[in-house]
């Protein structure tokens, strides 16, 4: 059995930047300018900060197996952990063959620019990667928490610092900017009609957080290192993100910067002219492995999630088997098989990439069911158990407690609910049509936990 407490600050801190950070989102922000400051603060205020806190006091005082789903489960029983904990799992299903793509271009881009545009390549790399990735986490919890933490930090971090210093250079070499000098106005964003899309893009952009709570039973000393790792990958993530954003929009005009093509071609469009081509084919293999890392982040801390909650009768045993490295690895491989498919398709037939992207647009709201009870949580577990020993508690009192509960889970609301508005690429249906086909279609995702949840006495308890 994996031996408990292998894992310290430093690696509880990277499996949170894994999850919530990824280098491949930067330069779809560079294109508004120094307002991109304006924005970045503002998501850590609504969700990054209030989401860090919330995980810092749930996982010091209940570090527990099972992640997210102990902490639900404290405050509002164990049907409605589940509830989240299956959000998430099947929210990551069409997720996962988008971060597959951005793989299989970078690498090509990288090393083989001509494989970019073909179908076999890009659908046997993506299969390859996920069935990689699998294999890797089967090995346990710590094997998989300790190369989520490297790759993060090789493949997220170092290239986001070379982007950062890239731009360093290419300013004293007395280089064209591609942004006006800064003054405070330009901190202010326009507001029009692509303001509130952008909003919540970016905050669901920073989800992830609390990954390493699942990770509870392998933390060194939880209590003391929950709060000191989230808040160091909160720092992390705010501020790579801002810097690194801010690198790519000196650099580049926004008209140029390619919001299809990824970082890749940003490191390419920087790196040429500094007479430092050859660092974009290392840089693409790095940034892959943080891809990689991203994934593993996200991969295994909800199924080890799902194994506990198969403990407690809401799944059958199937859910509930592991290996010798103590993770459900018979799930894992059934995933990796759905994955394949997934992916097979999302590469090579055309026509499936519209369905695709009614599926991703769907499993949007899911995040909801996540996050939602997540923020609750913290407030009803003040009121039900307030002598629970709290290690880290949220400043302010209860108030305090009210302030960043009631802002966390009114921002995820927002950008839920934003994220499924009509685009306007669906012209032949009325909003309100768009809006409730995207709720029913989520709903349905959620059949499985409804199933298991009524059902839940039958012969897998």
């Amino acid at each position: 059995m994996t031996r408990k407490g292998e894992l310290g600050i430093f690696t509880v801190a990277m499996i949170s930047v894994a999850a919530g950070f990824s280098i491949r989102n930067l330069p779809s922000m560079a294109v508004v300018g120094w307002s991109l400051i304006f924005w970045y603060v503002l998501a850590i205020a609504l969700f990054l900060l209030p989401l860090a806190l919330v995980a810092a006091e749930l996982a010091a005082a209940w570090p527990e197996d099972g992640g997210v789903f102990a902490w639900v489960d404290e405050a509002f029983g164990e049907r409605t952990g589940f509830m989240a904990v299956w959000a998430v799992v099947v929210e990551n299903i069409p997720w996962y063959p988008t971060v597959l793509a951005f793989v299989a271009a970078s690498v090509a881009y990288g090393f083989a620019p001509a494989l970019q545009d073909n179908r076999w390549y890009a659908a046997g790399a993506m299969i390859a990667t996920f069935w990689l990735v699998t294999f890797a986490c089967t090995a346990g919890p710590v094997t998989a928490a300790r190369l989520a933490s490297y790759g993060t930090l090789l493949g997220n971090v170092v290239p986001a610092a070379v982007l950062i210093v890239a731009a360093g250079a290419w300013i004293a070499a007395g280089k064209p900017l591609a942004l006006p000098a800064f003054a405070p106005a330009l901190l202010w964003p326009v507001w029009d009609g692509g303001t509130l899309p952008l909003v919540s893009s970016l905050l669901l952009a920073f989800t992830g957080l609390e990954m390493s709570g699942y990770f509870a039973l392998q933390v060194r000393d939880p209590q003391r290192d929950y709060p000191r790792a989230l808040g160091i990958a909160m720092i992390a993530i705010g501020g790579l993100s801002i810097f690194a954003t801010l690198a790519i929009a000196l650099v580049i005009p926004a008209e140029k910067i390619s919001l299809s093509g990824g970082v890749v071609q940003t490191f390419a469009a920087i790196l040429g002219p500094l007479g430092a081509p050859w660092l974009v084919a290392p840089l693409a293999a790095l940034v892959a492995i943080g891809a990689l890392a991203l994934m593993g982040a996200w991969l295994i801390g909800p199924l080890l999630s799902v194994a506990t909650i198969a403990r407690r009768g809401l799944l059958p045993p199937i859910f509930r088997r592991l290996n010798a490295h103590q993770v459900p690895a018979a799930v894992m491989v059934w995933q990796a098989v759905l994955i394949t498919i997934v992916s097979a398709a999302y590469a090579c037939i055309p026509s499936a990439n519209a369905a695709y992207w009614i599926l991703t647009a769907t499993t949007t709201a899911l995040l909801g069911f996540y996050y939602l009870p997540i923020f609750a949580a913290v407030i009803r577990l003040r009121y039900t158990q307030p002598d629970v020993v709290r290690p880290f508690r949220i400043p302010g009192g209860i108030a305090g407690v009210w302030i960043v509960g009631v802002t966390g889970f009114a921002a995820t609301a927002f950008a839920v609910a934003i994220a499924l508005e009509r685009p306007s690429t669906v012209p032949y249906v009325s909003d309100a049509t768009y809006v409730g086909a995207m709720i029913v279609f989520a709903l349905l995702w959620m059949t499985p936990w409804a199933v298991y949840s009524l059902f839940r006495r039958m012969a897998w308890r």
